[in-house]
């Protein structure tokens, strides 16, 4: 009896069944040929001798019999070694589409750094080259080779010709008839480049030396090049070393701050198990993270997340899966701390820059009061310069600090005139020593200092015989020019001065002394260093920077205080541009001296008219300013002809 029509199953009209290609080698053809990049292909090759645990990869490039060749050599653990040459061969040229190494868990990946799981690698020989052969040999076997030919469906497989059974282990990728355009992009520095970016995070976890020959290049190129993984500039951001995504390994991030403007190598590389799969962030929008701070062009480094799956041809470009969704969801998380401490390092970086700036504006008025003795805006400060030897108001560096003959304190030694009775019975010995002074010098960066040389006899009294003095330095301290030799009242004295390094060095000056009785050496040691204790500013002040919209005026000086205007334009248009900024400080320095020397108020108009005059030329004709056009006036300009 049949069941009721309610509860019996209706079958569905309809076929079902599984998708066939038509074609299988025209799948193959799309697959290959959808790989167009030369170098990308190259990497791929690369990236399977590092799966197998290879500890050296050569690869070489060549020309046999006028044909361009490339070679891929390996000591990993071989082609499927567990199974003879001949069928292990046949099973890469029959599976293609499929990876043995799919089989590995995720965890087992992440920990082995196994990026192949598509088992189509190989095809990217079509963007290479006509032929590729691959030469397998593990112990205990005779060696075997593949060939595969540039859109063709057949293969061939065949004993090695000419190689005996050896108890070696190794494989050789060859390809022949390598194009025009790929010869071009695998100059050999080009390719070493392109592999150390490529495949960074992959040769810094592994012990691999890759080596590339390149037997073709002409010239003084180097034939023989180690790629190293590329070092990222600037500061390194930390406390985002590791992010833990739930459900999949952690992401691993090198992340550096270099306060630049985006350059060609700036932005942060998208890896997947230590191999780029994308150029920056900007390429992650199907994740909705091309967005800043991401895509910052101040920023270099690489974010990898070893759960990607990437596209199978291009080996470019993420897959959206749940994998790629919690990688996008555990950056959201983590971006306020990134753009935290990007704050934080700009802020920082910007006290120091303004440090800087005031540096370089008290260097670039120092000495100011020597020439301009009515100078008063701020008094002068009366600490003596600790480490200099100078007087009371000498300049910071100690560039006067040495006098003539005799000036106490500045270390000259004592004439004739001023020794004993003794000193005038008995003539001076022989040379016997140099004495110099300062004894020891410490200096400013950039600045001056002089100093003596004077030859003595062994009972310190000047030799009255001709000295030649010749003056060095060491450690690249700075520059050092005598002035002359002299023999003034009996004494033979030289005197130098002392250029100092722009940058804090330490080192010595060295001074040697020759006359017909003998010789004798002296050295001086030598700091250049921005810190000389109790130095003083010669009365610059420290701008204070006051916040005063719409009103006119550049800077005063208000009880003491010298304030700047930051809100005027002028202020606005420098920000971000340390020496312009610098020179516009120093204009409006330059004014108050003026201004508060003078003491007339009727000058004020006119002086800030002077600025706003100079600070609009000083922008135009700085670096990256506008230019004036060949043969007419420069920007509100009048042809003054």
């Amino acid at each position: 009896m049949s069941p009721p029509p309610s509860t019996a199953r209706r079958k569905r009209p309809g076929i079902r069944g599984r998708l066939k290609a038509h074609d299988p080698f025209e799948l193959i053809r799309w697959l290959a040929l959808s790989q167009t990049d030369p170098r990308k292909a190259l990497a791929e090759l690369v990236q399977n001798s590092l799966d197998a645990g290879a500890h050296g990869i050569r690869i070489v490039r060549y020309r046999t019999k006028g044909v361009g060749c490339l070679r891929i050599m390996d000591d990993g653990e071989g082609v499927i070694p567990e199974m003879d040459r001949p069928d292990a061969l046949r099973y890469i040229a029959t599976h293609i589409g499929h990876s043995r190494k799919r089989k590995l868990s995720l965890q087992e990946r992440f920990q082995l750094l196994t990026q192949g799981q598509y088992g189509i690698g190989l095809l990217g020989f079509w963007s290479l080259g006509e032929t590729l052969e691959m030469r397998s040999s593990v112990p205990g076997q005779k060696a075997h080779r593949l060939l595969l030919y540039r859109d063709k469906a057949t293969f061939r497989i065949e004993p090695l010709p000419g190689r005996l059974p050896l108890d070696d282990r190794w494989t050789e990728i060859v390809i022949s008839g390598v194009h025009p355009d790929a010869q071009r992009v695998l100059v050999g520095r080009r390719a070493a480049e392109y592999l150390a970016s490529e495949l960074r995070g992959q040769l810094l976890a592994r012990d691999t030396e890759v080596v590339i020959e390149d037997r073709i290049s002409r010239g003084r190129g180097q034939k023989r090049i180690v790629v190293k993984p590329p070092r990222f500039l600037g500061e390194r951001i930390r406390g985002l070393e590791s992010v833990d995504v739930e459900g999949f390994p952690p992401i691993r991030m090198e992340i550096y701050w270099s306060g630049e403007k985006e350059t060609e190598d700036a932005g942060l590389r998208v890896y997947g198990s230590g191999t780029q799969v994308a150029e920056d962030f900007r390429a992650l929008a199907s994740l909705g993270l091309d967005r800043a701070p991401w895509t910052d062009g101040r920023l270099s480094g690489f974010v990898d997340f070893p759960a990607f799956r990437i596209a199978p041809g291009s080996r470019r470009g993420v897959i959206v899966d749940a994998a790629a969704e919690a990688f996008a969801a555990a950056l959201a998380e983590v971006e306020p701390v990134l753009e935290a401490a990007l704050a934080r390092i700009e802020e920082r970086r910007a006290a120091e820059l303004e440090k800087g700036m005031i540096r370089d504006l008290q260097r670039a008025f120092r000495d100011f009061h020597r020439h301009r003795p009515a100078y008063s805006l701020l008094p002068v400060s009366r600490e003596k310069d600790a480490g200099t030897g100078g007087e009371p108001g000498a300049a910071p560096g100690g560039a006067e600090a040495a006098a003539e003959p005799g000036a106490d304190g500045n270390g000259e030694m004592e004439t004739p005139e001023t020794a004993d009775l003794q000193g005038e019975l008995l003539p001076p010995g022989p040379l016997a020593e140099v004495r110099v002074r300062p004894a020891t010098v410490r200096v400013l960066p950039g600045d001056a200092r002089r100093l003596n040389a004077t030859a003595v006899d062994a009972t310190g009294r000047p030799v009255e015989e001709p000295v030649r003095f010749e003056w060095s330095v060491e450690g690249g301290v700075g520059a050092i020019a005598e002035e002359g030799a002299e023999t003034s009242g009996g004494s033979a004295v030289s005197r130098a001065t002392l250029e100092a390094s722009p940058r804090p060095r330490e080192g010595w000056i060295r001074v040697e002394a020759e006359a017909a009785s003998g010789s004798a050496v002296a050295e001086v040691a030598v700091e250049v260093t921005e810190d000389l204790p109790g130095g003083s500013k010669e009365g610059i002040p420290d701008p204070e920077l006051v916040a005063a919209p719409g009103e006119r005026w550049r800077s005063r000086m208000q009880e003491g205080r010298w304030q700047v205007n930051s809100a005027h334009r002028d202020f606005r248009d420098v920000e971000g541009r340390p020496a312009l900024k610098v020179r516009y400080l120093a204009m409006l320095f330059a004014k108050e001296i003026v201004v508060n020397d003078r003491a007339d108020p009727r000058l004020d108009p006119a002086l800030e008219q002077l600025v706003e005059i100079a600070a609009y030329a000083d922008r135009k004709l700085a670096p990256g300013g506008r230019r004036r056009k060949r043969g007419g006036p420069a920007d509100g300009e009048e042809d003054g002809r």
